[in-house]
């Protein structure tokens, strides 16, 4: 059981975590209550096991299966239910623990024996409130949440340093918010040599530790080096954060064809801001990349659709403009319109020249009715705002209509 959570929450190797995971299969399938926990944790999400692994989120099954694990008595089952939100009354009344501090002993003693994970577990007790169930008579003792975290972060902080001392990274946010509390005193070469450390073992952490450098530490020749190697592990953001250090030349020499690759190979891994990138370089040919604006308009459609994105205003911009201009897409007015409205919404976001070409397509739509009816007063006030951007299109326009009244 060890080697299996230590092969899915440490190697950050999707192959080992598979393999870890079919150690925990064969372990439930002999009645191991703890390996029912723990196979529930790799249908959690992100938040409860590596995006890399490759496991689908399956929150129904997660839950059957974190109660289950409880009711047939893991100690663990029993705390990760609780944390998740499984520890239901049924699921109280028929565990084979007289309380949770059963159950929390239990763990608690494990950690206390070196068991990386456990002591993780522990100082989630401690650092989410959990422990007040534990000893519930102590709910009276403190005033505000502030005095609780005063009483329990030091003792989180102890067993979340233990878990890391195991190569477990995942109490590492929670650590991070500990020292921001000012509730509890962690050194700052202390707090320096876990993030390195952690950076070893974690991709995503390897890409934070980069960030970290960059913008706390002002050394981006340092970060660049961080994020390449999380990006070779697989880790998106990394991929993101090293195209723009090549892209601006950010501790490193300019290449914009370099950053192409590292955004593309991103944006294939459905990262939003670099799949609007890839699209932002076929539109304009950067580098190398030819113009395309097939691929270009392709790309942004998925940025625009992804949930993540958070620069829907941007593509909504450049997928307005290919389509009322037919470009790389069946001309449709209707959808051009739809999409440069939600465009102007965010106009302080976009940057020249394109907020003048939208602002300028807006125009068109209005003064001659393409995709809404015709306003041509609105048209000429669209014109004249993209024609202070220095839009040309939209001074041409303006000198028609005017020469036409």
């Amino acid at each position: 059981m060890v080697k299996a959570i230590d092969l899915i929450w440490t190697s950050f190797d999707k192959e080992e975590m598979r393999r870890g995971f079919q150690m925990l299969m064969h372990a439930a399938r002999q009645g191991d209550a703890d390996a029912l926990c723990f196979i529930a944790r790799c249908f959690m999400g992100p938040q409860y096991v590596w995006s890399g692994g490759g496991f689908e989120t399956d929150d129904e099954n997660a839950s059957m299966l974190m109660q289950k694990s409880a009711l047939m008595g893991s100690a663990s089952g029993v705390l990760c239910a609780v944390r998740s939100g499984n520890f239901t009354p049924a699921v109280r009344r028929g565990m084979p623990f007289a309380s949770f501090k059963e159950a929390f002993d239990e763990v608690r003693e494990q950690a206390d024996r070196g068991n990386a994970f456990c002591c993780y577990m522990i100082g989630n007790v401690y650092f989410w409130g959990d422990y007040l169930m534990v000893e519930p008579e102590l709910a009276d003792k403190f005033e505000n949440e502030d005095e609780y975290n005063a009483f329990a972060y030091p003792i989180a902080r102890a067993y979340y340093e233990r878990s890391f001392n195991g190569r477990v990274c995942m109490g590492w946010g929670n650590y991070v918010d500990i020292k921001k509390s000012g509730l509890c005193e962690i050194p700052e070469e202390t707090y320096e040599a876990y993030f390195r450390a952690l950076a070893g073992v974690s991709p995503g952490l390897c890409n934070d530790y980069g960030l970290h450098i960059e913008y706390d530490k002002g050394d981006a020749e340092t970060a660049i080096k961080y994020y390449v190697a999380a990006a070779q592990r697989g880790e998106i953001k990394a991929m993101y954060n090293a195209a723009l250090c090549y892209e601006n030349g950010d501790g490193v020499e300019k290449d914009l064809d370099m950053a192409f690759n590292f955004y593309e190979v991103a944006a294939i891994g459905g990262h939003p801001a670099s799949q609007f990138q890839v699209g932002y370089y076929y539109f304009d040919g950067w580098g190398s990349v030819e113009v395309d604006y097939g691929k270009a308009a392709g790309w942004f459609e998925k940025a625009y659709e992804n949930p993540d994105c958070e620069q829907q205003e941007r593509s909504a911009a450049y997928l307005g403009i290919c389509y009322q201009d037919g470009l790389g897409v069946v001309q449709d007015d209707e959808r051009a319109f739809e999409l440069l409205l939600e465009a102007e919404a965010g106009i302080d976001e976009l940057w020249n020249p394109i907020n003048g070409m939208v602002l300028n397509a807006l125009g068109v739509a209005c003064a001659y009715g393409r995709g809404t009816e015709t306003d041509i007063d609105a048209g000429i006030e669209y014109f004249e705002r993209a024609a202070q951007l220095g839009n040309e299109e939209a001074k041409k326009h303006l000198a028609y209509l005017r020469a036409a009244d």
